[in-house]
């Protein structure tokens, strides 16, 4: 237990917990004082620009003034603005809403305050965000605009031309020859000096357009393929090091930091059907290069989807495809003795081209409210807790989950890599991807680092630590981590987290699992939500249309 206490001193710093990428919303589920808060945070995909805020407070306290402000992991919290105040929502009690403005790109937080009798409570929300367009005027404003440029070309003009000439000629004296010609000559120079002007302009504005197209967003592409060596078959994903050069923010691989005790967090996904899913946690060979045992996965191409975050707190989602192919080729790593990692997973279920019915079912009642159920491995079930089943795109919800054994009894949850559960969200098209956690889709991670870092009262970028050494520091402390035992190791990983609290008594009947999320646009979607029960880690999946 010394050893234990040594660690969480020592290392609480890595120890972090969430990654995500994929959705233009922030959904963040905790609390506020005493008081339960959800919140969802779509950042602008052109920056500078403005996010819209929305908080919900469940119990809808009274006498409560709610404000926000965003705040830079390079500017700290002295160099942030004034906080704005959220406005009551008419008609829905504990609603609020407002915007914000987001002026530089990079690793960057809301923190939401709320004051009552004299009292500040406040939190901070990881917030990635990345210019990820680029708009066209609208034709209309460009017309007016052209129009407007056109009447100020000409009125300077005529003010060079005037200058050279009628307003040097003396009052009552006739246009001759000499001053018509220095009009002409004035026309001409006005008109000259005028292209320059907007040959300069078209230049500047040129190049600003040139570097923010580079500056926009993309996500870190890889390659992924099986090898064959004297350990089974491996999963390698390696990276292309110009992947690394885009945009202003530092995503230098050697400053990755683990999250859940992982280094990296891989799903694979099957295409087209979406029937095989997989989450697995590949080691670092070198900071390019990653590879991990691959369970029995059958033939097929492969969505690849590795979240990582970095020690500024900026946390991405690597994407990549692979290939499995047929058993006629393939030698599965089952037949060399394959042994799954102890926190690896992997299910299989029905494809979306031929999807199981699922409807709302009134002889299942959670909480006074009918579900929809799913079969689990291992004899286990899962109902989906909704009053109607349908979703809207855009709108904030908890997705709660109620797990039941073969008997039909509550089954009793256990911590997963520190967490009491997680659930992956893709679109069909594979167009949206995110990875889900009870308490939202932000990093946790990110969300340690940026509470460090303000509190440190650093700010810039020059005083990272060394790109050197901290790779080795950081295999270190997964090293050890691999070495505890599951209790110690979700104990370290959930820290002070306090799930049971969000909940409320009246989930205290059944064991249950919610995941606040806010489906980003209109779509058919897979939610696949993991678990684990006796010591194994449970998968089932759920299909939904969005609205």
């Amino acid at each position: 237990m010394k050893r234990f206490t040594s660690i969480c001193s020592i290392l609480f710093i890595y120890i972090l917990v969430s990654s995500h990428i994929g959705s233009p919303g922030v959904t963040f589920e905790g609390l506020l004082g005493n008081y339960r808060v959800l919140a969802n945070i779509n950042p602008p995909d052109v920056v500078p620009g403005t996010a819209t805020l929305t908080v919900v407070l469940p119990d809808a306290p009274s006498n409560i003034k709610i404000e926000a402000r965003p705040v830079y992991w390079s500017a700290g919290l002295k160099g942030t603005p004034k906080a704005d105040i959220m406005l009551p929502v008419e008609g829905e009690a504990g609603r609020y809403e407002g915007e914000l403005w987001f002026m530089e790109p990079g690793t960057s937080s809301v923190q939401i305050m709320l004051e009552q009798n004299g009292e500040v409570f406040e939190t901070i929300i990881p917030v990635m965000a990345m210019p990820t367009a680029q708009r066209d005027m609208p034709q209309e404003l460009g017309l007016i605009l052209a129009g407007l440029g056109i009447f100020l070309v000409i009125l300077m003009v005529t003010i060079i031309s005037s200058a050279m000439s009628e307003s040097i000629r003396e009052p009552g004296e006739i246009r001759n020859k000499s001053s018509i010609r220095r009009n002409q000559i004035g026309i001409a120079l006005g008109s000259i000096c005028m292209l320059l002007i907007l040959w300069a302009g078209k230049n500047w504005w040129d190049a600003e357009a040139n570097t923010y197209s580079r500056y926009l967003f993309q996500p870190i592409s890889a390659s992924a393929q099986i090898e064959t060596g004297s350990d089974g078959n491996l999963l390698t994903l390696s990276i292309d090091p110009k992947e690394l050069n885009q945009g202003r923010i530092t995503r230098k691989l050697s400053y990755m930091v683990p999250d859940h005790g992982k280094l990296m967090h891989m799903f694979l996904i099957r295409k087209g059907d979406l029937d095989v899913f997989a989450h697995l946690h590949p080691q670092r060979i070198d900071t390019l290069n990653y590879s991990v045992s691959i369970p029995d996965l059958p033939a097929g191409d492969y969505h690849v989807f590795a979240d990582i975050t970095r020690y500024t707190g900026f946390s991405e989602t690597i994407v990549a495809d692979l290939q499995i192919p047929d058993q006629g080729t393939f030698s599965f790593a089952s037949q060399k003795e394959f042994v799954l990692g102890r926190d690896d997973t992997f299910t299989f279920s029905t494809p979306v081209s031929d999807p199981k019915p699922l409807r709302l079912d009134e002889a299942i009642m959670i909480c006074g409210k009918p579900g929809i159920k799913t079969d689990l491995p291992g004899g286990y079930s899962a109902i989906w807790e909704t009053e109607t089943g349908k979703f809207d795109a855009g709108k904030l919800y908890t997705l709660d989950f109620a797990l039941f054994d073969s008997d039909g009894e509550p089954a009793v949850l256990e911590p997963y890599l520190g967490m009491m559960g997680h659930a992956v969200v893709l679109k069909h098209d594979g167009s949206v991807y995110i990875h889900l956690h009870p308490t939202g889709n932000y990093s946790m991670g990110s969300q340690q680092m940026l509470k460090e870092r303000f509190a440190s009262g650093k700010v810039g970028f020059n005083n990272l630590p060394s790109g050197l050494s901290f790779p080795d520091s950081i295999d270190n402390v997964i090293r050890i981590l691999n070495q505890l035992s599951d209790e110690e190791r979700d104990e370290l990983l959930m820290a002070d987290m306090d799930h049971q609290r969000l909940y409320g008594e009246e989930h205290d009947e059944h064991s249950m699992v919610s995941f606040p999320y806010a489906f980003p646009e209109s779509g058919k979607y897979r939610v696949w939500i993991q678990v684990k029960i006796n010591g194994k880690i449970v998968n089932g999946a759920f299909d939904v249309e969005v609205g």
